[in-house]
C-alpha cells in the first residue's frame, strides 16, 4: 500500500476572493479525488498586506504557525504565488520550509513574473531567483506562464497545470449548450473580471463604440468588482450608457446564471495568465473573444470554440464581436464546442490527476 503523502496547499485566504482564491476553493472541493489517490490536502491561508496591521500579523502569528504546521507531519508544501506581497509572504515561508527539510512547488499565477524578478530590490531578487530555480518542481497555470518560469529553471521541471471550475463543470455535464432563443430576450456579451485597466476594458468600450457609429450595437453586461466609476463615466462619454451595465460581484448559481443567460463571452485581456472566468463560460456553452495571449491560447480555439484577436485591438474586437453577433447560430456552434473542449482538457478529475503525477514525483 502506497504512503499517504501530506500536502500542504499555501495560499490566499482571511476573505480574499478570486484568483488564487478560486483555485484553493476548487482544491478543496475535489479533496476525495486526491484521497483516492493517497494523497492528504490540507491548506495554509495567508493574509493580505494590505494594512500594517495584516503585515504585522503575519510575522506575529502566521510565520510561527506555518512552522507548527510544517512540523506535524508534512510532506510537500505546494506554494501558490501571485504578484506584490504574494511573493514577500511566500517566500519568506519558502526559507521555513527549507530550514525544515521539506519538499516544496513554485506554482506561479500572476502575469508578470519578469517584471516581478527585474524590478525587485537585490536582496529580494536574490531570494525570489532562488524560490524559482531550487523548489523541487515548479508550475505553470498555462504555456505562456510555464516558458516564463522556464527562464529561470534551465533543464529543471516545470509543468504546465490549468485549473478547474467545479460549479461550471456540473452545468457543462448536464448536456449541450442553452439553444440561443432560451437565453435572456435582451442578447448580452458577458464579461467577468476585475473592472480595471489590464483586463482590456478601454479597447471593448472603443470596440462597443465603433460598432455602434456603425449602427450594430451591441450590449455587454459587465460582472466584477473595481473601477466602476471610471468605467460608467468612460461610457457615458463614447455615448455608450445604453449598451453597457454593471452586475457587480457575482458568484455561486448566480454567476451560472449569468453565464448560462448571455449571447457570448468577452474578456479582451492584456494578458491573461489562465483565466477561469473563461473556462467557466466555455463549460456554459459560451462562445469565447479573448486575446492571443496568456491563457486565451490555451483555453480558446481560433475560429472554433471562438475568436481571439491581437491586445489592445479595439477594431479587431468589434469585427470578431459584430461577427457573432449577427450569426446566432455560429455562436452557439462555437460555444458547445468550447463546452466539449474544457471537458475533455480541463475537468476537475483531469486537472487533479496532473497534481497527483507532481506529487508522487517528488517522494
Amino acid at each position: 500500500m502506497r504512503k499517504t503523502l501530506r500536502v500542504l496547499q499555501v495560499g490566499a485566504g482571511f476573505g480574499q476572493r478570486g484568483g488564487v482564491a478560486s483555485v484553493l476553493e476548487e482544491l478543496r472541493a475535489a479533496k476525495s479525488l486526491f484521497e483516492e489517490n493517497s494523497i492528504r490536502v490540507e491548506f495554509f491561508e495567508t493574509r493580505g498586506f494590505k494594512s500594517i496591521k495584516s503585515r504585522f500579523l503575519f510575522f506575529l502569528l502566521d510565520v510561527p504557525r506555518f512552522f507548527f504546521r510544517v512540523l506535524n507531519g508534512i510532506d510537500v508544501i505546494h506554494f501558490h504565488v501571485s504578484a506584490r506581497g504574494s511573493v514577500f509572504r511566500k517566500l519568506i515561508l519558502y526559507r521555513v520550509s527549507r530550514v525544515l527539510g521539506r519538499r516544496v512547488i513554485f506554482h506561479w499565477h500572476s502575469n508578470n513574473l519578469m517584471d516581478s524578478v527585474e524590478e525587485s530590490s537585490k536582496w529580494f531578487k536574490s531570494g525570489l531567483l532562488e524560490f524559482i530555480k531550487l523548489s523541487d518542481d515548479a508550475i505553470g497555470v498555462s504555456n505562456e506562464m510555464a516558458e516564463d518560469i522556464r527562464k529561470f529553471r534551465p533543464g529543471s521541471s516545470v509543468r504546465v497545470i490549468g485549473n478547474c471550475a467545479t460549479n461550471a463543470e456540473d452545468v457543462a455535464l448536464l448536456g449541450p449548450a442553452k439553444a440561443m432563443d432560451q437565453r435572456d430576450s435582451q442578447s448580452y456579451f458577458a464579461f467577468s473580471g476585475r473592472l480595471v485597466e489590464e483586463k482590456g476594458l478601454s479597447e471593448l468600450f472603443s470596440a462597443l463604440e465603433i460598432l455602434k457609429k456603425n449602427q450594430r450595437p451591441v450590449r455587454v453586461k459587465l460582472a466584477g468588482t473595481g473601477e466602476t466609476t471610471r468605467w460608467t463615466e468612460l461610457a457615458r462619454k463614447l455615448d455608450i450608457t445604453d449598451c453597457v451595465s454593471f452586475a457587480g460581484w457575482l458568484s455561486g448559481d448566480h454567476l451560472t446564471d449569468f453565464y448560462r443567460n448571455a449571447y457570448g463571452f468577452c474578456l479582451p485581456s492584456h494578458r491573461e495568465p489562465f483565466g477561469i472566468a473563461t473556462l467557466e463560460a466555455m463549460f456554459c456553452g459560451l462562445a469565447v473573444v479573448g486575446t492571443r495571449r496568456g491563457g486565451f491560447l490555451d483555453l480558446v480555439k481560433d475560429e472554433e470554440t471562438g475568436f481571439l484577436v491581437d491586445s489592445r485591438d479595439a477594431r479587431q474586437l468589434a469585427d470578431a464581436l459584430e461577427k457573432l453577433w449577427s450569426d446566432p447560430g455560429l455562436a452557439w456552434r462555437l460555444g458547445e464546442a468550447g463546452r466539449r473542449y474544457g471537458l475533455s482538457r480541463y475537468s476537475v478529475k483531469s486537472v487533479c490527476a496532473e497534481y497527483v503525477l507532481c506529487y508522487r514525483g517528488l517522494i
